[in-house]
């Protein structure tokens, strides 16, 4: 019998149009509009050497270190532009070109290294910052040599031991950053929260006080929870099928980077499908008003928590969270996104885990007061079937 109604519950809800554009067709139309908004965003701005000119006088000459350092920062490496574009000009010839606006600064030794600017920016900040490295370094050698008198005056010993065979660069993640995928995660979980719709779809069909429909599944011979159960089911296989679909067309036609986690992915889109679906049930049973005052609720909710998840500022996420770091756990949307945000960037799990974790805890509560809630349903005249007839 469960299986019959299943079957039924999946052909009623594939027919409500409505509900299938708003779970699916929208969140293309906006994961679209995305793209067209966001396309080479992150290339928008190429990066330019600054310019600078050096002045050629004695202290310059003398300081070879510091002509090496020059040399190793305007060297184009790997099709990239090298950090600094020098020449090497008299002072008067520095100055005229600071004044045309032909270079950024102008680096003099005299004997101390000096920074000539003409105004503040973002090249000035870059020159700024290679000399503060230079310095630094300098300094650090500086420090050594003078505690360790057996190494040679003329540097040889350091100089076999560059500071960089020390350093190595440890990225942040396992994937490459992008400011824009925060975006496509929060419409993900925008996505996933209007399976409520599917919910809301489905308590009204229990419900004999709310439609013709439901007055005469209350009517037939089958147990209320079974009939609610098949909904739910029904409902959460349409919803997870539609985020699937959704996901699939941002990372084969959009080319949004989720990562290579497939399995973890769609686990997150199943737990987040389920949450939605659910949310939708409890206000639904709570709501006991009309159709439009329901789904007036759920469109305030679902459109608050994905905006709080980064929806519409990116930024605004780690805001509310620094502000108030319980919403992080309390927010749904918030746990979608973070679940994919810590897939792609992270190499554990342990992140994924728990918000996974409490989105199926959130699930489970919204599933024990949906059915406190609608089992106590009791009707002295129903309204619909009166109407109806």
């Amino acid at each position: 019998m469960f299986t019959h109604v299943f079957k039924y519950r999946l052909k009623c809800l594939l027919r409500d149009k409505v509900v299938l554009f708003w779970t699916i067709l929208f969140p293309i139309v906006l994961s679209t509009l995305f793209f067209t908004a966001f396309s080479n965003l992150n290339n928008a701005v190429s990066f330019t050497s600054a310019k600078v000119a050096v002045v050629d006088n004695e202290a310059y000459r003398n300081n070879k270190p510091f002509q090496e350092a020059l040399v190793s920062v305007s060297e184009k490496r790997d099709e990239q532009e090298p950090l600094l574009s020098v020449e090497l000009v008299s002072s008067d010839e520095a100055e005229t070109l600071l004044e045309q606006g032909k270079v950024h600064g102008i680096i003099l030794l005299d004997p101390d290294i000096k920074l000539v600017v003409k105004q503040s920016g973002m090249h000035q900040s870059i020159i700024k910052s290679f000399l503060d490295q230079y310095r630094q370094i300098s300094a650090s050698y500086g420090t050594v040599i003078l505690r360790n008198f057996d190494i040679p005056a003329n540097g040889d010993t350091l100089t076999r031991f560059p500071a960089d065979d020390y350093l190595t660069e440890l990225p942040l993640g396992k994937n490459k950053t992008d400011n824009t995928v925060t975006y496509y995660y929060a419409l993900l979980a925008m996505a996933s929260l209007y399976g409520a719709f599917w919910g809301l779809r489905v308590i009204g069909e229990v419900q004999a006080d709310q439609s013709a429909n439901g007055a005469r599944i209350n009517l037939a011979p089958v147990h209320k929870m079974k009939t609610l159960l098949a909904g739910i089911l029904a409902a959460w296989i349409i919803q997870f099928v539609e985020l699937s679909l959704l996901l699939l067309y941002m990372i084969l036609v959009l080319k949004v980077p989720f990562g290579n986690q497939a399995g973890y992915i769609l686990l997150t889109c199943l737990v987040g499908a389920l949450a939605g679906l659910t949310l939708g049930t409890l206000v639904s049973g709570l709501v006991k008003r009309n159709l439009g005052l329901k789904i007036g609720v759920l469109i305030g909710l679902s459109m608050l928590m994905s905006g709080l998840a980064g929806l519409y500022f990116a930024p605004f996420k780690y805001i509310v969270i620094k502000a108030v770091p319980m919403l992080a756990y309390i927010n749904p949307a918030n746990l979608i996104t973070d679940a994919l945000y810590a897939l792609y960037y992270y190499d554990t799990y342990h992140r994924f885990a728990l918000n996974i974790a409490l989105l199926l805890a959130f699930s489970a509560v919204f599933l024990l007061l949906t059915y406190l809630t609608v089992r106590r349903d009791r009707y002295a005249s129903i309204p619909s079937i009166q109407e109806d007839n």
